[in-house]
């Protein structure tokens, strides 16, 4: 992770040295434009796999590519896993993890969106750990540090996954994994340097199976993850120059997948994008974006997507006081060159068809409060480039998003 100065936004633009750290750590392999059935057989036969443990969304179980890819691998490939759910609650992780120890997999092949790969990538981990119930669960997260850094979980997964992920939530990169204790609602974050898919396939042919306003959504929390990423307080040029990138190929690639869903080059332009936003992952701290947005799901059943959809210009007009060049990248980026940042970002969210308010989700304004209490100690709010150090400070964006 980098340790860079407080406030960034003119810290590229004067004579200033400023210094940091960034640590890249382990990368996935990606294999992107890959179709799944050649690229799994070649994968597993590669690896010499013998048992092979398919974890994969319900809605896609049935679907003939995922058959006819998983059918090739017969008879390494073992029962699928299909009891999955959003937000990854811990009874999914525990079942997912008992699965693991009983079946003693070599690979797991994770073929669905962001609850599919965390579920897989903390199950993992509990399965390595041995735990067994909540509480064994509870001791695995990762706890905020002081400075909104997350210390790492106590154990490494050592399963390799190959991750098919088939929405645009860019867990498939992530070194941390959310799962939702169901007893408190709230959802926790466990992190390791290995506990990141080992191999990434993007196949945009399969990505036509995933519903357009999934997909959508989706593709906007790939652009929290890129924005996020050009707003922390851990930037360096390195994840700026990626992140931009992809805030680009995205904005194009979701106006283009909009406009017509069967675009496969588009939704590979998308992949690509979410590809190069997701950067910072575990790497770097993310914003209120995120952490309120992980508060909002568990609290109120909000998908990932769908939270972006609605917090982040909010956040983003929270941040404008600090963040003003910066701001402008962002909005350049998403086609609003010389608009604030959060009007161009709402615009961008508006123009897919997509909610831009908490009121527009029928979440209940008296929740709110509940939300900003839970969401002070979560590790990427505490991280935010300005600061949010009170319930009156979270509520501010909450109220500014309804």
């Amino acid at each position: 992770m980098m340790s860079g100065p407080a406030d960034i936004s003119d810290s590229l633009h004067t004579d200033a040295v400023t210094g940091g750290t960034l640590a890249l750590l382990r990368q996935p392999v990606v294999h992107y434009g890959a179709p799944l059935r050649a690229t799994l057989t070649r994968l597993v036969a590669e690896r010499g796999c013998a048992r092979v443990l398919p974890v994969v969304t319900g809605s896609l179980s049935r679907h003939p590519m995922v058959e006819e890819a998983l059918g090739a691998l017969a008879p390494a490939a073992l029962p699928i896993f299909s009891d999955l759910k959003p937000h990854t609650p811990f009874d999914v992780v525990l079942a997912l993890a008992e699965t693991i120890a009983s079946t003693r997999p070599d690979l797991i092949v994770v073929i669905g969106g962001g609850s599919a790969l965390d579920a897989a990538k903390v199950g993992a981990l509990a399965a390595k750990a041995g735990a067994a119930d909540r509480e064994a669960l509870l001791e695995l997260r990762s706890v905020p540090g002081p400075h909104g850094e997350m210390r790492p979980s106590p154990v490494h997964r050592d399963v390799p996954i190959v991750a098919v992920p088939t929405t645009l939530s860019a867990a498939e990169f992530g070194m941390i994994g959310g799962a939702t204790d169901t007893a408190t609602g709230i959802k926790h974050i466990f992190k390791s340097d290995t506990l990141a898919p080992d191999i990434v396939v993007f196949d945009p042919w399969l990505s036509g199976a995933t519903p357009q306003d999934l997909w959508l959504s989706t593709g906007v929390r790939a652009l929290d993850h890129a924005i996020e990423t050009i707003l922390s307080r851990d930037a360096s040029p390195y994840t700026d120059a990626l992140a931009l990138r992809g805030l680009t190929l995205l904005s194009d690639g979701l106006r283009r997948s909009h406009a017509q869903a069967e675009d496969v080059a588009a939704r590979h332009l998308c992949q690509l994008g979410v590809w190069l936003a997701a950067c910072g992952i575990g790497r770097i701290r993310y914003g209120a974006s995120h952490g309120l947005g992980h508060q909002l799901g568990a609290l109120a059943g909000v998908p990932h997507g769908l939270t972006s959809c609605v917090l982040l210009p909010a956040v983003l007009a929270f941040n404008q006081p600090v963040s003003a060049d910066r701001q402008a990248w962002i909005a350049e980026a998403c086609g609003g060159a010389g608009l604030p940042a959060a009007d161009a970002v709402r615009a961008l969210i508006a123009s897919l068809g997509l909610p831009t308010r908490l009121s527009e989700l029928g979440v209940a304004k008296d929740v709110l409060p509940r939300v900003a209490e839970s969401a002070l100690g979560n590790a990427f709010v505490k991280a935010n480039l300005r600061p949010v150090l009170s319930v009156p400070d979270a509520l501010e964006i909450l109220q500014a998003a309804f």
